[in-house]
């Protein structure tokens, strides 16, 4: 008898349901000559499991497989019935194009061979960028390549993230709130669906949002319904690569269009750690997750609770990217390199006249005063008003993109210290990520915390590329 791969996960966390017509229009469309593995029955079976109320058992689902294993194939059929059958408007997104077009493709062939279908048709819109099928009750199916700003003006009911790997909050965020009114609640339409299709993300993955629903429905902390067939190990060593059987319970495609002959060839000639993700969807435990920008261990290296006391100093301002708060920062150039601290924060509450008072107090004692963010600089430029040459330093693209890497640089060459104790300048340094800026490989300093990295970023360039050098005593004076 032939061996087939495992169709149930290898880990599951639903809820309970009181209905599913999953089954119905499996068999629905097993008549129009589909065929399914039980892994995509199941799918089926959760996508439409509804409760009592007739509401969606599973308000959002995430489906982890390893490549070639059919993850798209349930989805694509649900969207159709969904669409043309119960008439709920539908978005399609993914991350690469070409998988948005051949997604559109495989619908439109389906909906266009099949009478029952294309009778339900109003048109089809084929234009590049803004594919859609459109039926006679209302409803659609419409397909995009996800950006920070798709999906912004539509109302959906039903939003399916394919390369989910790959989504980021940024992205997330544009598209969720399309259907958070997708109808009238007492007829019964206010009832969105999310499903989130992906593999385990691998090193060059930008998106964040697969992980954390990865990581919630293991800690038991979600309302997410998660299917994954992916093997487990909390480092590479403890997954059996060798395993054939690890093999076929990962891959449910395996034995049907996925040969053991074919993953062997993989396992013998891809590194362990690309076999152990891509074939048995193992989630490292980076995996998916932002790398941060400065290393823990080195910024942790760098701390001291005896800072110099002469040398050129440099103040950098950075208001944060949502205008509420701003970072002020110190910079002290000496011997043996740079020393930093955050002098002050604040929530923008409290004013400006505390920090144009700081600075304007100084202009005859520090190199510069750097200052970035799109909210709060011209306040506080026209707050000072005239100033020495050279003193007030409005940072550009470039400038901040410059100081990031100084920064950087200087803590991989052991050139920097910090004040032991300032945890908020620690917390920013260690969480902070590399936001890209344009597409030339420039970045910046990004995540939950990065305004005071940033502003110590600015105080370090502004010292090291400063032309007025009035020396002075101690950080703060």
């Amino acid at each position: 008898m032939r061996r087939t791969g495992g169709q149930e996960p290898t880990f599951e966390r639903i809820g309970g349901y009181a209905y599913t017509r999953g089954f119905d229009a499996v068999e629905m469309f097993e008549a129009y000559g589909r065929r399914y593995y039980g892994s995509q029955k199941h799918e089926m079976e959760l996508f439409f499991a509804r409760d009592v109320d007739g509401a969606f058992a599973a308000m959002s689902i995430g489906i982890n497989k390893p490549r070639q294993n059919g993850k798209s194939f349930a989805v694509r059929d649900y969207c159709i019935w969904m669409a043309a059958v119960e008439g709920k408007s539908v978005l399609y997104t993914a991350h690469h194009g070409r998988t948005v077009r051949k997604m559109f493709k495989e619908m439109c062939d389906f909906i266009e061979a099949h009478d029952d279908f294309k009778d339900e048709l109003d048109y089809i819109y084929r234009a590049g960028g803004y594919e859609g099928i459109y039926f006679a009750n209302g409803a659609c199916i419409e397909f995009q390549t996800r950006t920070e700003s798709g999906g912004r003006g539509g109302t959906y009911q039903i939003i399916v993230f394919d390369e989910a790997q790959e989504l980021t909050s940024g992205q997330q965020d544009a598209v969720l709130p399309t259907a958070s009114a997708a109808g009238e609640i007492d007829e019964g339409e206010a009832d969105p669906q999310m499903i989130y299709i992906g593999t385990t993300p691998g090193p060059e993955s930008r998106g964040t949002v697969f992980r954390e629903l990865h990581d919630r429905a293991h800690e038991g902390d979600s309302t997410v319904w998660w299917l994954e067939w992916a093997a487990t190990g909390d480092s590479l060593e403890d997954v059996d690569v060798h395993s054939v059987d690890l093999w076929y319970a990962c891959n449910p495609a395996m034995g049907r269009r996925m040969s053991e002959r074919v993953v062997r060839n993989e396992h013998d000639t891809m590194s362990r750690d690309g076999f152990a993700r891509e074939r048995l969807g193992w989630w490292s435990p980076t995996a998916g997750k932002p790398a941060t920008a400065i290393s823990e261990r080195k910024w942790d290296g760098l701390s001291t609770d005896d800072p110099p006391a002469d040398g050129a100093i440099a103040y950098g301002i950075r208001f944060s990217a949502d205008g509420s708060d701003v970072s002020l920062c110190a910079a002290l150039k000496h011997d043996g390199g740079v020393h930093v601290e955050q002098v002050r924060r604040e929530n923008m509450s409290a004013g400006l006249t505390w920090l144009a008072e700081f600075v304007s107090q100084r202009a005859d004692k520090a190199c510069v005063c750097v200052i970035d963010g799109k909210s709060g600089v011209q306040a506080l430029v026209d707050r000072l008003g005239r100033m020495p040459n050279n003193y007030i330093h409005v940072a550009s693209a470039a400038d901040a993109v410059a100081s990031a890497g100084t920064l950087l640089d200087m803590v991989n060459e052991g050139r920097l210290s910090w004040y032991a104790g300032q945890d908020d300048l620690r917390d920013s340094a260690i969480t902070s990520i590399r936001r890209n800026i344009g597409n030339s490989g420039s970045w910046g300093f990004g995540g939950e915390n990065p305004t005071p990295i940033a502003a110590a970023s600015l105080a370090v360039w502004g010292v090291m590329t400063a032309r007025r050098d009035p020396r002075r005593k101690g950080l703060v004076g």
